[in-house]
């Protein structure tokens, strides 16, 4: 009975054992290529991006196994080592890549269209507020631009007023003379 309750121990202690082994491996290699990235400068954004760039970009012309796709930076004193893991499972037809190329492109242009579209739906509200907001500053300014009249204003309006009045009366006057003149001549 000891026996078997020793290879019980044995064996959940191994199991144990070969994860914290395997775990301790997997810290050391993460520890080691965030130090690598900080002595290079590349950040784990910049790092994950240029990931995914170099999938896409290899996934147009070979079909690669992604899980197992792996990078990382070494760098020492004198240079900089950019290592690729690329697993790769078979290479890509001319139909396929072609196929690969004509969807990236497809999808370009969609996401193309959708910006022009959200631009202009956004200059059409913007030229709407826009007019709305000079309508009303307009129709304030009509309310508020009315200068109040000065004596001097008031004194020119009333000059205005009996020039016109006076023009007026000497357009009647000389239109009047030319009726008598023909009368007096008839007489």
């Amino acid at each position: 009975m000891k026996d078997i309750f020793s290879d019980i121990y044995d064996r959940v202690l191994s199991f144990f054992t070969s994860q914290g082994e395997e775990s301790k491996n997997t810290a050391k290699s993460r520890l080691k290529t965030v130090l690598m990235q900080d002595r290079v400068g590349f950040s784990e954004r910049a790092m994950q991006m240029l990931k995914d760039d170099l999938i896409d970009s290899i996934s147009r012309y070979l079909e690669i196994n992604v899980d197992s796709f792996d990078l990382s930076i070494d760098a020492n004193e004198e240079s900089t080592i950019l290592n690729l893991s690329i697993p790769v499972l078979r290479p890509k037809t001319d139909e396929e890549i072609d196929e690969a190329l004509s969807l990236q492109e497809q999808v370009k242009i969609e996401k193309t269209e959708e910006i022009v579209d959200e631009l202009k739906e956004l200059v059409k509200e913007k030229a709407q507020k826009l007019a709305e907001q000079m309508n009303e500053d307009s129709t304030s300014e009509e309310k508020t631009d009315k200068p109040e009249e000065t004596e001097e204003t008031k004194e020119k309006t009333e000059k205005n007023e009996e020039n016109q009045q006076n023009s007026k009366e000497t357009e009647e006057e000389q239109k009047e003379k030319p009726k008598t003149s023909k009368k007096n001549k008839q007489l």
